[in-house]
Parts: C-alpha cells; structure tokens; sequence
C-alpha cells in the first residue's frame, strides 16, 4: 500500500524534468493526479508514465500559474472533478540567464511571476479549498539558488528566496486548518534540461566527479521526487515550515567553490 492512497495531489510544471518525476512518484504512491502546464501537449508523457506507474485517475489542465483567472479556473476544474485537493506541489518555475546589469525588467518580471507569485496564487487557492475539508499539504519546489549563487540569474535567485520565505510564513498561518506547508531545495539535478546545456563530457564529469559537490554528482529526480512524497504523506503529519535541500551536500560547503592547495 502507498503512503498516498486516496489522495488527490496537483503537480504544477509537471511536463518535464523535476516535475514529471513528482508526478510519477506520487502516482507510484497511490495518489490520484491533477497535472497542470502550459499545453496540453507537454503533459501527454506524464499522464503516460503516471498511469504505468499505477495512478488510477490522471487529468490535465492547461494554464499558466501567473495568471490569476487562469488559476482559478484550474483550481475550480480541479475540485468539480476529483472533488477535493490533498496535496499541492508547487513545480512551476522559469529561469533566466542574464548577467547583472544586461537583466530586462520584462524578464524580471516573467520569472518572479511564474516562481514566485504563481506559488503564491496557487497556494492561497488551493488552501481555500483545502480548509473546507479538513486540511492538507504543500511542497514548494525551491532551490539551494536561494542561499546565493554565482551565475548570472538574480531574478531566479530572488524569486527562490522569496519561495523560501513565503513558505515559513504561509506555514505558520495555515496551521490552524491543518494545512502544512513545506518546500524542497534541489541542487544540480540530472534533468533533459542539464543534458541540453553542457557538452556530454562536462555531464560525465557532472554524474561522476563533481568537485563542488561533496557526493561528487548530479541529484537525481527520484531523489527529489521521495523527498516530496514524504512531506505530503502523514508520515510527515508533524513538520510544517521547514526547508528540505536535496543537493548531494552543496550547501555544506557552498563558501568552497574552489580546491585550496594542500
């Protein structure tokens, strides 16, 4: 028996990477899914490997969580056909590479829009309904980038700073409905999109001797996924506010980026 049988679990960003291996984690749990993203398109592989993983109800909604009428929508679609929310994964995010002084407001804007506000609209949304039957979880996807980073990504740093906060603080205040709040930090995770970024011999050096990173690899899906499943279960009942890094131990030696002579 999975540790999430019978719940209802939305996976926003679930079209890809880190969201689809929540999607089929939680599915191998026995969650029922509701998958949001962008297109209907991108979600047709994670309803397949949902299914194969055993979910027995897999539905798909189409929006984009920085807009908030079409988070209402989403969130309304969601509740009149599984009638509940049990677990909320907050997966959505955009990143954007820009050094300091060249970073466009624009595009400032889109990625604290989609990281953080969109983690924003659909938590208070989704709380709204958790509270009316008897309360719930949320597992905001952050990152280890909130601590501070040395690429040039400040909107994508802020905004998962701000995740952070928002979720110690969203915590506190939905403790009374019995609604916990967490987030998860990933480190360098093996995903397609690092596949796509780097030539095959920085992957290799990545999956095998990764000298920032004291377990010497990338963190694997899986591993952020169980992290996840976790805090959405009752096996997790008592934690609530709390940030959890996945991150192979980058964060023990984060002020080490480089070796020192012996």
């Amino acid at each position: 028996m999975g540790m999430l049988n019978g719940l209802l679990a939305v996976v926003t960003g679930a079209g890809q990477g880190i969201g689809q291996g929540i999607a089929e984690h939680l599915a191998g749990e026995g969650a029922s899914l509701a998958l949001m993203g962008r297109t209907e398109k991108s979600l047709k592989e994670t309803v397949a490997k949902a299914e194969a993983a055993g979910a027995s109800t897999v539905s798909v909604h189409v929006g984009s969580v920085s807009d908030e009428a079409d988070v209402e929508r989403v969130i309304d679609e969601i509740v009149t056909r599984h009638g509940k929310i049990d677990v909320l994964v907050n997966n959505a995010g955009i990143v954007d590479q820009a050094e300091f002084l060249d970073v466009r407001y624009e595009r400032w804007l889109e990625v604290i829009g989609t990281d953080l506000n969109g983690t924003f609209l659909m938590t208070q949304r989704a709380a709204r309904r958790m509270k009316d039957t008897g309360g719930g979880a949320v597992i905001n996807i952050a990152s280890i980038d909130a601590n501070g980073w040395d690429g040039p990504q400040s909107s994508y740093v802020a905004a998962k700073a701000g995740v952070v906060g928002f979720t110690k603080n969203a915590a506190k205040d939905l403790a009374a409905h019995n609604i916990r709040v967490n987030s998860v930090s990933p480190g360098w995770t093996h995903t397609k999109m690092i596949e796509d970024f780097v030539s095959a011999e920085a992957l290799n050096y990545m999956l095998t001797r990764f000298e920032r990173v004291p377990m010497r690899r990338l963190v694997r899906v899986k591993e952020v996924a169980e992290a996840v499943g976790f805090l959405a279960s009752t096996r997790a009942s008592g934690i609530t506010g709390i940030d959890v890094p996945v991150d192979c131990g980058t964060l023990a030696t984060l002020h080490l980026y480089e070796s020192l002579p012996a």
